[in-house]
């Protein structure tokens, strides 16, 4: 019984940590397009050269 929690409790702490770097790297792209880092055009341009290389 012990095993099953403490399997649980590592399993949810790295889902946990996922969702939170998951969180902060949208946040750190959203404050680097506030700031005039990189252009929003840059990051629409990756995405769509992105699906095109997957479709080949």
């Amino acid at each position: 019984m012990e095993f099953i929690v403490d399997v649980l409790f590592e399993m949810g702490s790295i889902l946990i940590m996922g969702v939170v770097f998951l969180v902060l790297y949208f946040y750190g792209k959203l404050i680097l397009i506030k700031i005039g880092l990189i252009d929003v055009e840059e990051v629409d341009e990756s995405k769509k050269a992105d699906e095109t290389a997957g479709k080949m």
